[in-house]
């Protein structure tokens, strides 16, 4: 049987692990936001069209009518957006075998190039970031960022 004080101890454990968690986001949204901000003003693009972009390059080509739920705009706001990303050459849109009606919107090379270099300049500070941990330290990180990334994975959002 469990004691108040061991469920006293096992919630301050929660909390100072929630409270870590919740400062590592906020940093790494904080340093993200900064360098895709800076990245896609140098580009030209709109933060949603950057979004889009890095949305097919890690989750693959999307459906047109998926743009606007991901987006969360109108459906035709969305296609208005595919349509400039495919006269920008970002994207390009394809039917599907068997269904004439759904069309996927996939990365073009300037596409993909655009996300890479977006991703490039993002790698800086991770790498000077594990470049001041010690080889003890970085090897405890990545077991534990490996195992929370897989759990976080199977969260559901929504």
């Amino acid at each position: 049987m469990e004691s108040c004080q061991d469920k006293t101890v096992v919630e301050e454990t929660i909390n100072v692990l929630e409270n870590a968690i919740m400062d590592w986001t906020a940093v790494f949204v904080r340093l993200w936001m900064h360098d895709i901000n800076r990245f896609t003003r140098s580009t030209g693009l709109s933060f949603g069209q950057m979004n889009l972009l890095l949305h097919i390059h890690y989750r693959g080509a999307c459906e047109v009518s998926a743009v606007s739920d991901l987006m969360q705009m109108t459906p035709p706001g969305a296609s208005q957006m595919v349509e400039r990303m495919v006269t920008q050459g970002l994207v390009t849109r394809s039917e599907v075998p068997g269904d004439r009606r759904v069309r996927l919107v996939h990365l073009t090379d300037l596409g993909r190039q655009l996300v890479l270099d977006s991703i490039h300049v993002h790698e800086k500070w991770v790498r000077d970031l594990a470049a001041s941990l010690t080889p003890a330290q970085q090897a405890d990180a990545a077991s534990v960022l490996e195992m929370m990334t897989e759990q976080a994975n199977q969260l559901q959002i929504g």
